[in-house]
């Protein structure tokens, strides 16, 4: 169908309305001065719109389409994210490159994973707030970590003045103690070369039994071993089980950061006066191994647990002795997780080996099920011979656009009876519509023929009809209408009961709509299009803005360059909304979440690297400080039993993980009223510190 002066419909079932319209595509639809259409059952809408894609909706004045391109997922901070509306059909342009629209009177969408609703300003904006929260938690706990340092640096020179009260390193001690701890003497022995780790190597036995007064311990630190039918090395929790572990709130871990500092600070205080006032004394070395205060393998006193050359580079640990490989038995549960280190116990893997056979047993049941169903749908192939079936493609493959009635054992077409009436487009129609049909074409023959008698009777220069004008329709079920009112305005096109088109190269369509301004386009009772290039469609709609669009029953526009899709108070939602892709496209909810979830993983991941900084520095202050208290309290101060007399003396020590070895001499003078003492000791860290002490005794 073809309205206004020299509208063009080319196609079938393509509409074109107004001045200069072009509908070129199959279905399309051409609405506007100048408006074109050339994709099948695309659609455009406003003067000089021109919609060019298959599907694709121009909406407004000199608006024009693209092609569609999908955006199915991105990947933000190191995580993909997979977007819904992924494989859009077509696309919705709301006008051109540097003559974008904004789109008002947007409702808020659906928000979920799966949604393709457009999301409005209030979205965004609520979206935008979290993002500014969390971007004012990371100031704040940067202003905290940062005061954190601070007290650190504050702990650092305390702990430096207590190290220059033992400074002046003067000398190391080479004893039993430094042996043990370099492992080259005892059970449990360390290469120096390798770093390799042994266990009672050059002596008898088939087990290491790891049980103590507690019962079993757990063997932690464990490097994952090989997986094959002889090996012989321990596997690690990591190696069973894959897990994520959640990390606590930011403000909980700075909280509990806090509290740690505060203990350290109190801890240091403490350690003041432990300096001053140790005078610990040495315990006789075998009672250390046995209890474990010193060597490779060592046993915290308050804890009991057992670690294995802690301070100590290598990487394996060798079981093995003259007879081979030993069991490793009083073994804990491991903990099973994608981090874990921890051993495994036999009761861990066996359980893990029985749901392996039950999986297996499974699997053969599913096979056994998987056949029997086979057979099944050969004997419903059979079954259904007689039916009626889809036709098959070359390839053998079902056709599901084609059924053949009779199939290829019938040679004659055949009769399909009892066929009710039709009500959509797609379905059959029977002998009684088609009869009431064919009378429905006699009564409207006759009618043409009536018609064009009146028609031909019409004289030139009638302001309903002028033959250099005519619109034209050449589609092969096109259809002319030769009878449009014309509009007051140059070349405008109005149609309808108290239609007005007072603005040149306007098209008004319905009764009482207007279209008072250049290139404005009205469709729907009372419609209004006063602004400059404005469209307005739906019953009530008005687009009082330049180069403006209000679609939809009620919708107004208040803005140039916008299109609304209600009013005020009466919001619409816009659905099926495919994933933006360029700066000016629409975004969905899918693509919003996205965002959010970007923002939040990046301030997680950015206070969980300062937390462990400053959990890092915590521990190595608390390292050093247990290192010195051992070197204080390893210091020997014995006195000489009498005048002229000299004593030297060796000492070790352990605190909370920290060791020390020392040696110190006493000197007492020959009148017996003066004594000297000097000490040296060397710490697991590898610090060294020096005493000196004169005493007068009167």
């Amino acid at each position: 169908m073809a309205l206004g002066s020299h509208a063009l419909s080319a196609e079938y079932g393509a509409t074109a309305l107004g001045s200069s319209a072009t509908a070129a595509g199959r279905n399309g639809v051409a609405i506007g001065s100048a408006a074109s259409s050339s994709g099948t059952t695309a659609v455009a809408l406003g003067a000089g719109s021109n919609a060019t894609e298959a599907n694709s909706v121009a909406l407004g004045a000199s608006s024009t389409t693209a092609a569609v391109v999908g955006t199915s997922g991105a990947t933000i901070g190191g995580t993909a994210y997979s977007f819904a509306g992924a494989n859009p059909t077509s696309t919705v342009s709301v006008g051109s490159v540097g003559s974008e629209r904004t789109i008002t009177n947007v409702a808020a969408g659906r928000l979920s994973a799966s949604s393709t609703d457009a999301v409005n300003g209030s979205q965004l904006y609520a979206t935008n707030q979290q993002v500014a929260a969390n971007t004012a938690s990371i100031e704040n706990n940067t202003t905290t970590i940062t005061s954190l340092d601070g007290r650190m640096t504050t702990v650092d020179n305390r702990v430096t003045s207590i190290d220059g009260r033992v400074t002046n390193v003067e000398g190391s001690v080479a004893n039993l103690t430094q042996l043990l701890d370099g492992g080259s003497v005892g059970m449990v022995q360390q290469d120096a070369t390798s770093k390799a780790i042994t266990v009672a190597k050059s002596l008898d036995g088939t087990t290491v039994d790891f049980t103590g007064t507690d019962g079993v311990r757990t063997l932690s630190g464990v490097k994952a071993g090989a997986l094959s039918d002889t090996s012989t090395e321990a596997v690690n929790g990591s190696q069973l089980y894959a897990t994520n572990q959640n990390v606590a709130a930011n403000t909980t871990n700075i909280s509990s950061l806090d509290g740690r500092v505060t203990t350290v600070d109190n801890r240091v205080t403490s350690i003041d006066g432990r300096v001053t006032t140790v005078e610990g004394s040495v315990t006789d070395l075998t009672q250390q191994l046995s209890t474990g205060e010193v060597g490779l393998v060592k046993q915290d006193a308050v804890t009991n647990a057992i670690t294995v050359a802690s301070d100590k580079a290598g990487t394996s640990v060798d079981f093995s002795g003259m007879q081979g490989a030993r069991t490793l038995s009083g073994v804990a549960a491991g903990n099973l997780s994608d981090t874990s280190t921890e051993a495994v116990n036999g009761s861990q893997l066996f359980a893990t080996n029985t749901r392996v056979t039950t999986a297996e047993s499974n699997i053969a049941q599913n096979t056994t099920d998987i056949t029997k169903l086979q057979d099944q749908m050969g004997d419903v192939g059979t079954s259904l011979s007689g039916a009626v079936q889809y036709d098959r493609n070359v390839d053998g493959s079902v056709n599901f656009n084609s059924v053949t009635l009779g199939g290829s054992l019938s040679a004659a077409p055949v009769v399909l009876t009892n066929v009710a009436d039709g009500k959509s487009q797609y379905d059959a129609v029977n002998f009684g519509q088609l009869s009431a049909l064919q009378d429905q074409v006699t009564d409207l023959n006759g009618q043409v023929s009536n018609l064009t008698g009146q028609v031909s009777g019409i004289q030139p220069g009638s302001p309903y009809f002028d033959a250099t004008d005519a619109p034209s329709a050449s589609g092969s079920d096109g259809a002319e209408v030769n009878a449009a009112m014309p509009g007051t305005g140059a070349g405008s096109t109005a149609a309808g009961a108290g239609a007005a088109a007072s603005g040149n190269y306007a098209t008004v369509i319905g009764a009482n709509a207007s279209a008072a301004a250049d290139n404005a386009t009205a469709v729907g009772a009372n419609a209004a299009a006063t602004g400059v290039n404005s469209t307005a469609i739906g019953a009530g709609s008005q687009a009082a803005n330049a180069n403006s669009v209000a679609l939809g029953q009620g919708s107004v526009t208040d803005r140039d360059n916008s299109v609304s899709v209600g009013s005020v108070g009466n919001e619409r939602q816009i659905t099926n909304v495919a994933a933006g892709t360029a700066a000016t496209d629409a975004v969905n909810v899918g693509q919003m979440n996205s965002s959010v979830a970007q923002g939040v993983q990046q301030a997680n991941s950015y206070t969980d690297q300062r937390f462990n900084d400053a959990n890092q520095a915590i521990n190595n202050v608390a390292k050093n400080a247990y290192a010195g208290i051992a070197a204080a309290m390893a210091m020997p101060n014995m006195t000489p039993s009498g005048p002229g007399r000299t004593i030297v003396a060796a000492g070790g020590a352990t605190y909370k993980g920290g060791s020390a070895a020392a040696v110190g001499a006493t000197y007492r003078s020959r009148n017996g009223k003066w004594l000297m003492n000097g000490a040296v000791s060397v710490t697991s860290t590898g610090d060294a510190g020096v005493r000196a002490q004169v005493g007068y005794e009167f």
